[in-house]
C-alpha cells in the first residue's frame, strides 16, 4: 500500500460545475448544496459525479443543512453548498468552519442565484486550509482556475 499524498489541487469537469450552478439556480433563494464524487489521482482530486441534497435548515435562506446518508458518495467527496446573500462571504463562515464535519469544502458565492466565486477548502488539524479549484474545458491535463473572490 503506498502513501497517499497530500491534494495539491482539485479538478471539476465544467459539466459537473454546470450541474452544481444549475442546482443552485434552481434553489434560489434558498441555499443550496449536495456533494461532489471524486477520485483520487496523482495527488489531485477529480470531480467524477455530482449528488445535490435537500436543504434542511430551519432558515434555508441563510444556512445549508443535509443528512448525509446513502445518498452521499464514498470517500474521496466534496461537500459543497451555497452563499446567496450579498452580505456572506465568498468564504467558509465560523459556522462553516464549526458544522461542516467533512475533508473538503467547497464554498460556491452565488449572490441572486449567480455564481461568481468558487472557493475549495481541505479541513487541517488544527485549521481549514484553500486549494486551488480549477476546470478542464477539452482534454486531460488542461486546467483552468474558477472564478475566486476573496
Amino acid at each position: 500500500m503506498g502513501v497517499l499524498l497530500p491534494v495539491g489541487r482539485v479538478t471539476i469537469p465544467r459539466r459537473i460545475v454546470h450541474a452544481v450552478d444549475d442546482n443552485i439556480a434552481t434553489e434560489h433563494p434558498r441555499e443550496a448544496g449536495g456533494f461532489l464524487a471524486c477520485e483520487r489521482r496523482d495527488g489531485r482530486l477529480h470531480a467524477t459525479g455530482h449528488v445535490p441534497l435537500p436543504n434542511e435548515a430551519a432558515d434555508p435562506e441563510r444556512r445549508f443543512v443535509a443528512t448525509v446518508d446513502e445518498r452521499a458518495p464514498s470517500e474521496p467527496r466534496i461537500c459543497y453548498h451555497s452563499h446567496t446573500s450579498a452580505s456572506t462571504p465568498s468564504g467558509l463562515t465560523d459556522i462553516d468552519r464549526r458544522m461542516i464535519p467533512e475533508r473538503y469544502a467547497l464554498v460556491v458565492f452565488a449572490p441572486r442565484g449567480d455564481p461568481h466565486s468558487y472557493r475549495l477548502f481541505r479541513r487541517g488539524l488544527l485549521r481549514w486550509r484553500e486549494l486551488p479549484v480549477g476546470h478542464t474545458r477539452s482534454g486531460p491535463g488542461e486546467w483552468h482556475p474558477l472564478p475566486r473572490l476573496s
